[in-house]
């Protein structure tokens, strides 16, 4: 699969659809997708079902007593179940179910921004977005600063 970058804006439509950009639809490789709750639990995440179940559950389900760990019984409920298999149509559109939009201002008719991070793409709330961007006062030096030693 090839890395999914870029910042792209788009509206969602009044059926609750929005245009995937060819770019990332190009680096998807895939016409089924998986969304599911972002981690900063301010927007969404959407990727392939190969990532999604062979490395990005895989993290959360990485033993077989998880079940018996509390915090990952709540990481599953609030990760894992929640995650919807979505098909995009033939002019390249995802209608992300209105349970999981509405919950993080993702209404019809809205501007959304979506965020090609790598092996996945954020999908926020255009305003959202960018408070985030403006409360996030680290530097990038300090970010990959984390980086040393992995």
């Amino acid at each position: 699969m090839k890395m999914i970058t870029g910042i792209y804006n788009t509206n969602v439509d009044e059926k609750g659809r929005f245009l995937l950009p060819s770019r990332m639809r190009q680096a998807l490789q895939s016409q089924e997708l998986v969304v599911l709750p972002g981690l900063d639990e301010n927007h969404l995440m959407l990727m392939t079902p190969s990532y999604f179940e062979d490395r990005f559950s895989q993290a959360v389900l990485s033993s077989d007593s998880a079940m018996f760990d509390r915090g990952k019984r709540s990481l599953i409920r609030r990760l894992i179940a929640p995650a919807v298999y979505i098909e995009m149509d033939s002019a390249g559109r995802l209608n992300v179910p209105s349970a999981l939009r509405e919950k993080y201002s993702i209404t019809t008719k809205s501007e959304i921004t979506l965020v090609g991070t790598g092996y996945y793409v954020e999908i926020w709330n255009t305003a959202v977005y960018e408070k985030a961007l403006e409360e996030d006062t680290s530097s990038l030096a300090d970010l990959a600063e984390g980086l040393k030693g992995e």
